[in-house]
């Protein structure tokens, strides 16, 4: 029986990591994904700029 609650602790524990992993994964592309909209955004008005001189 004693077997069996380590299994479980450490099954519960994977699923635990597996989530924690895949919300940082998660946060992790959306803050690259709102830094590359915000490169965009600059790229387009740094060519507006160069286009009006």
């Amino acid at each position: 029986m004693e077997g069996m609650t380590y299994l479980a602790v450490a099954y519960f524990g994977m699923i635990v990591a597996v989530g924690i992993w895949t919300y940082t994964v998660v946060q992790r592309s959306r803050h690259l994904s709102q830094r590359m909209d915000a490169l965009e955004t600059a790229v387009k008005v740094y060519s507006n700029d160069s286009n009006e001189e």
